[in-house]
């Protein structure tokens, strides 16, 4: 299948803004989400702020512990504020189908491209060890080890 240019566009630009979100703001699972959400207008300014919110504590492998990365999460979040059609108050199976499908297969991907889901995995391998980056000692040793550039800064 022959690459759409408007398409590697999108992402180009998408990946550009979530990396210097990263730099500017930190907090990977909100800047992930707000990179897609605001590229792709996946909702209203509101919705997107209220999801934001959400996002903030899900970095740092879900709120520092070292667990699933948030740039993952906030990638999930964004694929819910994309594809949940319904209102989400509700129970509806047949409508969460494909919405948990394209979840799983980002998840995939994801774990392929970057090599592991887990944030401590994922600093680990790229940077040596893990930073603490609710320590702004921590956080500057993290921009030295190179940690804004990729494939850290890369991830979706």
């Amino acid at each position: 299948m022959p690459a759409d240019p408007a398409r590697e566009q999108l992402l180009e630009r998408i990946e550009q803004d979530g990396g210097q979100l990263q730099r500017d703001l930190h907090a990977c699972a909100r800047c992930t989400l707000l990179a897609v959400g605001r590229n792709l207008n996946l909702a209203d300014d509101a919705c997107l702020e209220v999801a934001l919110k959400t996002a903030i504590p899900l970095s740092g492998g879900i709120a520092g512990t070292r667990n699933e990365c948030g740039a993952l999460v906030g990638g999930v979040m964004a694929i819910g504020l994309g594809l949940v059609s319904y209102d989400a108050r509700t129970a509806n199976p047949e409508a969460r189908k494909p919405v948990m499908a394209a979840a799983k297969r980002f998840y995939r991907w994801f774990e392929r491209e970057i090599g592991h889901a887990d944030c401590y995995d994922i600093r680990d391998i790229h940077l040596g060890r893990f930073f603490d980056m609710a320590d702004p000692e921590e956080t500057r040793k993290f921009e030295a080890a190179g940690g804004y550039t990729p494939p850290i800064s890369r991830m979706p």
